[in-house]
């Protein structure tokens, strides 16, 4: 009996450095990943766990063809968009979503569902969808060894989500509408005090619009601040509306003022910007 208390002691000690071990943190078999990419006048978010081959064959195996899979490992795949879209002519508001899909041989489904804290496709609810897209697979001809879901061929107003993984690439049409969301930012900004000028003027000129309100922007950021960089921009739009005349002096005034800048970069780059539009309209060396 005497001994009794020393023995216990000794194994609570042990049961202490049992319990205090030091954690070990091994390399995970899927790897997370989250990108965020700008697209339109926003972003696609996307995070996701990476699967690898590790000598298995993914679809059709790993990945049962016609069932509902979460398009990645671990937890669901989730896809954010940080505006309105629009997928085979289909809205999707701006939001988060999971990303689903039923690969299969000849087609697969692209599934976005309201339900982000599902846990793989356990307690997938088909009633929770938002939509169901087709979508064609082709063959790659090297094996993609880590599956991969990136934002791929990005346009101003268009992209694809591409899913790669052994021999099979799936892309994703996404749209959207730029031009109205800043068509409307502009509208609502001219109404404030310190109006866009000349980045409002330069969304026309990248946008094929009507130039003449952007001149006339150009002139009331002139009239605020005649710099270089103002009439540079007076001489473009003047010169892309056929006013030759107009546009050599609107340039010829920025090479002026040019000058006087101390920064050695920008009067180098700004006086080759002005002589590139000064030869465009045609001006006499």
């Amino acid at each position: 009996m005497k001994h009794f208390v020393p023995l216990l002691a000794t194994g609570l000690l042990l049961a202490s450095a049992a319990q205090a071990q030091t954690k070990l943190t091994a390399p995970p078999l899927s790897p997370s990943t989250h990108i965020r990419q700008s697209f339109s006048t926003s972003y696609i978010e996307l995070t996701y766990s990476r699967p690898s081959l590790r000598g298995r064959v993914a679809f059709g195996n790993l990945v049962p063809n016609g069932t509902v899979w979460r398009t990645g490992a671990n937890t669901i795949t989730k896809v954010r968009f940080g505006e309105e879209v629009k997928i085979n002519g289909q809205t999707v508001p701006a939001g988060a979503y999971a990303l689903l899909t039923i690969p299969d041989a000849k087609e697969w489904t692209f599934i976005l569902n309201r339900d982000t804290a599902q846990w793989g496709t356990y307690e997938y609810k088909q009633a929770l969808d938002v939509l169901r897209v087709k979508a064609k697979p082709t063959k790659l001809a090297a094996p993609v060894e880590t599956m991969s879901l990136t934002v791929e061929n990005l346009r101003p107003n268009a992209a694809d989500l591409v899913v790669s993984w052994d021999r099979t690439q799936v892309a994703l049409p996404i749209t959207a509408d730029p031009d109205r969301i800043v068509m409307g930012q502009i509208q609502e900004a001219m109404k404030g005090e310190k109006k866009p000028y000349i980045t409002a003027a330069q969304y026309y000129y990248n946008t094929g619009k009507d130039l003449t309100p952007a001149i006339g922007w150009i002139d009331e950021a002139i009239k605020a601040k005649p710099d270089y960089y103002s009439y540079y921009w007076k001489a473009k739009l003047l010169q892309k509306q056929g006013k030759n005349k107009e546009a050599i002096e609107a340039a010829n005034k920025s090479l002026e003022l040019v000058k006087a800048d101390k920064n050695e970069v920008s009067r180098t780059e700004y006086t080759r910007l002005n002589q590139e539009v000064l030869t465009a309209a045609g001006a006499k060396k």
